[in-house]
């Protein structure tokens, strides 16, 4: 059976990264659009690199240098179960491939166990990525004993069993609860999304509590650390007493306890796993239909319609695009309840929040607009589109309009909790409702863009469409530097000039997002993924 799971994790982690469609193919777009992806990737990880060293030096500097293993296996698997229970379903019990694996000679065990290796494998990276940078700023400056190197290269295997059988019990119930219900893709999203809102809150949560404690008792940071850490997550000072303090027992403990939870879950769900995938395929249909007056709508409103019910026929589509704009509202509900003065207070700077609030709203709200995949998302039925006897930007409108219709709830809570935190005079109340707005259309716009510059039909698994795709990347990055940048211009920026800045920054994006949309309109769909 090993056998047949390192062959079907190999082939699950090609298809996945698309690795063979690259090997094989004679494409030289397909190649180059590859070749950049991985350029994007590459200066991406350099930034997380930097910045997980220079949070590792500066609790170094802070005398907190002992609790740096712990906090980082805290940070890597708080990402990692973020990350995983929003796939989680989707890739553990995806029907459609398991129902082709099971025609072959292999058990079902082993397409199971597989699907998990998958998960491993892939937040393994992660944790490396995260742990080895912060790991190697603590061996150059705290010189610790062999140990060190020894129980913290071998934990960091052993850091993501423990989030990922989290999310994957998670996700698991979530599909449980949803699979038999009526509207069970709308369910599933929505448990998801709280499910991920908890989780940030908690981790907000403990970040504050944090900064707090290291303004009023300095001089006991590490102690108060390690206290917090202990109360969240035991599994990291378990790490910590092995990786600093050379412990065996509490190594044990940890890679033990994270192997045997991992190991108990996964033969849980192997047991349920084709009742849960034949429940969540099944489809219900009542014979009571009555034929009703037909109603008619103009090509925008009926391709919109369309849009709508796509989108919340996946819960990946939705719990991944979303989110951007549910905390986009959170922060700045949150920024109301405790009052821009305390913040100014814990970051040290009069007068930046009022002047930079806008900005940080829009830079938050656009993380991931829905644009960035909705052309990705049609698959193996983008032709039928093509042959719809409709004009291409009405296709693109209804796309732009159904971002819109969801952004437009979270963008009013945002607006109406920043201008009563702010208690806003008339004209910064107009730059509270303008700047956002300008800013949700223009991620818009440019999602639609860049999906149709790099659009992926051939997907077997909606996460690819979502989370992999190029066009995500670019579009999250852009749209990041676009309200990055200003947000640092604005911080600077003497209060006297605040309103011009804002208006020249209106003017450009309203610009730049007629510019792409008249580009858009004379595009042939005939030609994309042809």
């Amino acid at each position: 059976m090993l056998k047949q799971i390192r062959q079907l994790s190999g082939i699950q982690l090609c298809n996945l990264f698309g690795i063979n469609e690259i090997r094989y193919t004679k494409d030289k777009r397909k190649k180059n659009r590859f070749l950049g992806m991985a350029v994007l990737w590459i200066f991406l990880i350099q930034i997380l690199e930097l910045y997980v060293a220079g949070l590792t030096k500066g609790f170094i500097m802070l005398g907190m240098g002992e609790v740096v293993p712990a906090y980082l296996a805290v940070i890597t698997s708080l990402l990692i179960l973020v990350f995983t229970f929003l796939k989680a379903g989707s890739i553990i019990f995806q029907m459609n491939t398991y129902e082709f694996l099971a025609s072959l000679p292999v058990t079902r065990a082993a397409i199971v166990i597989s699907r998990f290796v998958t998960m491993y494998t892939t937040n393994l990276f992660l944790s490396m990525l995260i742990m080895l940078p912060g790991m190697l700023i603590y061996a150059l400056h705290m010189h610790p004993t062999l140990s060190f190197y020894v129980y913290g290269m071998l934990g960091i295997l052993f850091i993501p069993f423990l989030p990922i059988t989290i999310a994957t019990g998670i996700g698991a119930g979530i599909t449980a609860i949803s699979a038999r219900m009526k509207h069970k893709s709308l369910i599933s999203s929505t448990l998801t999304v709280l499910a991920a809102v908890t989780v940030i809150f908690l981790s907000m949560g403990f970040g504050n509590g944090e900064m707090q404690f290291a303004v009023e008792m300095l001089q006991h940071l590490s102690e108060i650390a390690a206290e917090q850490i202990n109360r969240i997550y035991p599994p990291a000072i378990w790490f910590m007493n092995a990786a600093v303090k050379g412990s065996l027992l509490d190594f044990l403990l940890f890679a033990g306890s994270s192997v045997l939870v991992f190991a108990i879950v996964v033969m849980a769900l192997q047991k349920s796993f084709l009742k849960v995938c034949a429940a969540l395929n099944a489809t219900s249909a009542k014979n009571n239909y009555k034929m009703q007056s037909l109603k008619t709508s103009s090509v925008v409103t009926a391709l919109w319609k369309r849009e709508m019910k796509r989108y919340f026929a996946s819960s990946i589509y939705v719990s991944n695009t979303i989110i951007g704009y549910i905390l986009m509202a959170v922060a700045a509900i949150a920024l109301a309840v405790t009052g821009v003065e305390s913040m100014e207070e814990m970051l040290q700077m009069s007068g930046i929040i009022s002047k930079a609030l806008p900005l940080v709203i829009s830079m938050v709200g656009t993380i991931m607009p829905i644009t960035a995949c909705s052309v990705s998302m049609e698959g193996k039925q983008w032709w039928i589109v093509k042959s719809l006897p409709v004009r291409s930007k009405d296709v693109f409108y209804a796309k732009i309009f159904t971002n819109l219709t969801i952004a437009f709830p979270f963008y009013l809570i945002a607006v109406v909790a920043s201008c009563i935190a702010l208690r806003t005079s008339l004209l910064e109340s107009i730059w509270m409702i303008v700047i956002p707005a300008v800013y949700i259309i223009f991620s818009s716009v440019l999602g639609i863009t860049i999906n149709l510059l790099m659009p992926v039909f051939d997907w077997e698994n909606e996460i690819r469409a979502v989370k992999q795709g190029a066009a995500g990347m670019v579009t999250m990055l852009l749209c990041m530097i676009s309200a990055a940048v200003p947000t640092v211009l604005a911080v600077f920026l003497n209060n006297t000039y605040i309103n011009i800045f804002y208006l020249f920054i209106t003017l450009l994006l309203l610009g730049i997002t007629a510019g792409l949309c008249r580009r858009n309109a004379r595009i042939n769909l005939s030609k994309i993924g042809a």
